[in-house]
């Protein structure tokens, strides 16, 4: 069972575990040990004393098992996706990972998602690689919307939302940077509206994709090419070219509106340098301006208006 429809696996959880053992000496606990300081006694006393003043009570040794199966999902988890491992009474962060702060979990946890050796988290992958080919300007941006829309164009054989997947979704998708949420006043009520945007992550992984290689000018179509092998739910990965093939969206040699607007967020910072110096090997960026047929892109690095977080 995968990240999407596992809710007690939530970013925030994830990242709890991960902290915990990142501070303790080889990374690695005891497995009760570290459920019971994931989920200690004091914790647990507050949500009995909670649950005996609400109108819904439940006995404490309910309550009890369920915070207890609640943070060994999480770790389980965590051990499905690769980001830990099991050895015999003790979990440990994978030492392949070279995992060495919080800050780097991202995209690492991307690169398990995404990873062709682990199928557990695909349905994930699919479903943002569907996201991420959505019109910028009209995609769905809540549980009812992407349920509609999702099975117009792929149908519900590959991928299916419920409320509770589309939350797990929604929750994944912001932290990892491929989306943000937006609040909408109207009237009195509070709408949230969930925008495709994977603008955070590319901003995080331009020096992947460059190699590292500040101020080179490279075409446009083998920076997509790039990023497809890296990061496969964009233009030319295995999981969009999968969705692509169901939905047909994009026209050759056309950008997704996403993909194009981040990465003219990503110009206007000052991080890329987009140029339309050749006619034989354009590509056509769908952000609404005039001149959108661009050939090159530069990576500027740190010396810029940006930085480079």
């Amino acid at each position: 069972m995968s990240v999407i429809k596992e809710f007690y696996a939530t970013p925030s959880r994830v990242i709890g575990v991960c902290k915990y053992l990142l501070k303790i000496k080889n990374h690695r606990e005891n497995r009760e040990k570290l459920c019971q300081i994931l989920s200690p006694g004091n914790l647990l006393e507050r949500t009995i004393k909670k649950s005996k003043k609400s109108d819904f009570s439940v006995e404490e040794e309910e309550i009890k098992k369920i915070s207890r199966e609640m943070i060994k999902e999480v770790i389980r988890q965590c051990i499905v996706m690769n980001l830990l491992l099991e050895e015999e009474d003790d979990i440990a962060i994978n030492p392949q990972l070279s995992l060495t702060h919080e800050n780097q979990l991202p995209s690492v946890i991307c690169n398990l998602f995404f990873s062709l050796k682990n199928p557990a988290n695909h349905d994930f992958a699919l479903a943002l690689a569907w996201y991420l080919a959505q019109d910028f300007y009209n995609a769905p941006g809540n549980w009812t919307d992407s349920e509609q829309k999702l099975k117009e164009q792929v149908g519900a054989d590959l991928l299916e939302f419920n409320e509770g997947r589309y939350d797990q979704f929604e929750y994944w998708s912001c932290y990892l940077g491929f989306s943000w949420r937006n609040n909408l006043l109207a009237g009195k009520k509070n709408t949230k509206i969930l925008i495709p945007d994977p603008t955070a992550y590319l901003r995080q992984n331009l020096n992947n994709i460059f190699e590292n290689q500040i101020d080179r000018r490279i075409p446009l179509g083998e920076f997509i090419n790039r990023l497809g092998k890296y990061c496969p739910v964009f233009e030319t990965g295995e999981f969009r070219e999968e969705i692509e093939q169901q939905i047909g969206l994009r026209e050759p040699n056309y950008l997704s509106s996403v993909t194009s607007i981040a990465l003219r967020r990503l110009e206007d910072e000052g991080l890329i340098k987009l140029e339309g110096l050749s006619d034989t090997s354009i590509l056509v960026l769908q952000d609404g301006s005039g001149d959108s047929r661009i050939s090159h892109i530069t990576w500027l690095g740190d010396n810029t208006n940006g930085g480079q977080p």
